[in-house]
C-alpha cells in the first residue's frame, strides 16, 4: 500500500506515514472489559443456560451475550454482527465463533414469548443485583411508564400495522410501553403492535411491577404517568393497589367544572392555580400567565403556557408542588432515548415473538449498561454516546501469554484507572442463583 505522503509544511514531524497490515490482535472495544466481568459475575449465561437449554451448537447465553455486546458496541442489525468478529471482540470475550445473522434470526423465533419472559426476569434480576451492589434498596422510588413509537419500512416485520405515528402518518409502526424508576434502572417493555393503544396492557403490567417493587423492600411508590394513561379504570386501578401517583389529566371542557377558579399564586405571581375533586382524587391546576406590558390596554391576564392539570391522591399537596413531581417523572422520555442510542428498534423479524425478544434484548443490554456506569464510573450520569465515545471505543492490544490474554492499554489512559476500580465494585455485586427446576 503506498504511503500518505510527507508533509513538509507543518511544524514537527513532516515524516510520511506508512500504512501496512499487522497479524497483531487489537481491539478498539477495550471499554467492553467491564460489562464482560460484569455478566460473568452475575452468571447470566448460566442462569439462561439453565432455564432455556442448551440446544444446538450455539447456546442461548452465546447468542444473547453476543447481542448485548453489538448495542453497546455501537451495531443495529443482525448484519453488524460481524464486526465483532473483525475487531477484536471476538478475543476479548473469548468466543470460538460468532454467531451468523440467519443463526440468530432463528434463535430469535425458536425462542419466541417463552425466551422474551425469561429475559425480563433476568432482567428484574439485574435491577436487584445493581441495588446489592450499591449497599440499600431504595425506600422510596418513582414508577414512569412511556411508550414509544418505532416507525418501519418494510413489509415482513411481524407487529408492524398503521396505527399512532405523530412523525409520519400511515408508516406501519411498532409501539412498545417501557417502565423505568427514577433511579435510572428499566424495569421491562411490553412490545405491541403499531395499533395498540397507548396504554394498552398497563393494568396488569402496573400490578405485577408494584408487587415486585414491594417484594424488595421499597416502603413508598409513586406512579408518574402521562395523558396517554388517562383513564378512570387506571385510577380505580392505582388507588387499590394503595400506591401514589401523578397523573396529566386530558383538558376536555366537561372536566373543567370540577375545579375552583384560578387564583394568583403567593409563591410565584406569574402562576396561577385552581384546584378540585373527581373520582375521589384531586385536580391541580398550573398555569402561566403574563401581564400586558405598560402602554396596551388593561385587558386581563393573558394565558400563555404551561397549562397542566394533575390528578393525585397525595392529600397536603399544593399545585406547584404536584406540578413539579409530575414534570421530575419527565426523565423517562431521557431514558427512552438512551435506549435509541443503544440502537434498540432499528431492526425487526417476521416474527411476533422474535420481536418481543429483540425488545427484551435491548432492555437487558440498557440494565447492564446502568450496572456498569453506576456502578463502575466514578460519574453515573453519562449517557450511552458518550460512554462508547470515551470508554467503550478506547483502543487496546490483545496478547495471549502463558494460557492467559492480556488486554494492554496506553500507559496513563483513564480506563486503567477505571478497570481496578471495577475489580473492586464488582466483587460485590451477587452471582444471580439458578432457579429450582
Amino acid at each position: 500500500m503506498k504511503a500518505i505522503p510527507a508533509r513538509p509544511h507543518v511544524q514537527g514531524c513532516t515524516a510520511a506515514i506508512e500504512v501496512e497490515p499487522t497479524s497483531e490482535q487489537l481491539t478498539d472495544g477495550a471499554g467492553l472489559a467491564p460489562f464482560r466481568a460484569a455478566w460473568d459475575r452475575l452468571g447470566c449465561g448460566a442462569w439462561l443456560d439453565h432455564v432455556l437449554g442448551r440446544r444446538g451448537h450455539y447456546r442461548p447465553s452465546l447468542q444473547v451475550e453476543q447481542w448485548l455486546a453489538l448495542l453497546l458496541y455501537g451495531g443495529s442489525s443482525m448484519d453488524h454482527l460481524p464486526l465483532l468478529e473483525k475487531r477484536g471482540v471476538q478475543a476479548l470475550f473469548g468466543w470460538e465463533a460468532v454467531v451468523n445473522p440467519t443463526t440468530f434470526g432463528r434463535f430469535l423465533r425458536r425462542t419466541g414469548e417463552h425466551g422474551a419472559g425469561v429475559l425480563d426476569e433476568l432482567l428484574l434480576k439485574t435491577v436487584r443485583s445493581r441495588w446489592d451492589a450499591a449497599g440499600r434498596v431504595p425506600r422510596v422510588v418513582m414508577l414512569m411508564f412511556d411508550s414509544t413509537v418505532v416507525q418501519r419500512y418494510g413489509l415482513k416485520q411481524a407487529g408492524a400495522v398503521n396505527g399512532y405515528n405523530p412523525t409520519k402518518k400511515g408508516r406501519p409502526s411498532h409501539h412498545p410501553m417501557l417502565a423505568f424508576l427514577d433511579t435510572g434502572d428499566c424495569l421491562g417493555v411490553r412490545w405491541r403492535p403499531g395499533n395498540a393503544n397507548t396504554a394498552a396492557g398497563f393494568e396488569e403490567w402496573v400490578e405485577e411491577l408494584v408487587g415486585w417493587l414491594r417484594a424488595q423492600g421499597v416502603q413508598r411508590i409513586l406512579v408518574r404517568l402521562d395523558k396517554g394513561f388517562f383513564k378512570v379504570s387506571h385510577i380505580q386501578k392505582l388507588l387499590a393497589l394503595e400506591v401514589d401517583f401523578v397523573m396529566k389529566m386530558q383538558e376536555s371542557n366537561t372536566l373543567q367544572r370540577y375545579k375552583s377558579p384560578f387564583v394568583r399564586s403567593a409563591e410565584d405571581p406569574r402562576l396561577e392555580v385552581a384546584e378540585g375533586r373527581r373520582w375521589d382524587v384531586r385536580l391541580l391546576s398550573v398555569r402561566q400567565c403574563e401581564v400586558p406590558p405598560e402602554g396596551e390596554l388593561d385587558l386581563g391576564h393573558v394565558v400563555l403556557k404551561h397549562h397542566l392539570t394533575v390528578l393525585t391522591n397525595i392529600e397536603g399537596v399544593d399545585p406547584l408542588t404536584a406540578w413539579r413531581m409530575y414534570n421530575q417523572g419527565a426523565q423517562v422520555e431521557h431514558r427512552i432515548e438512551e435506549m435509541g442510542q443503544l440502537g434498540v428498534g432499528r431492526t425487526a423479524v417476521d416474527d411476533i415473538g422474535g420481536n418481543h425478544v429483540l425488545w427484551s434484548l435491548g432492555a437487558l443490554a440498557y440494565q447492564m449498561l446502568h450496572l456498569v456506569r453506576t456502578t463502575v464510573l466514578e460519574n453515573g450520569r453519562e449517557q450511552v454516546k458518550t460512554i462508547r465515545a470515551l470508554v467503550i471505543r478506547t483502543p487496546g492490544k490483545l496478547v495471549r501469554h502463558a494460557r492467559r490474554l492480556c488486554l494492554k492499554l496506553v500507559d496513563g489512559d483513564p480506563l486503567l484507572r477505571m478497570l481496578a476500580h471495577a475489580r473492586d465494585r464488582l466483587h460485590w455485586i451477587r452471582p444471580v442463583p439458578l432457579p429450582v427446576m
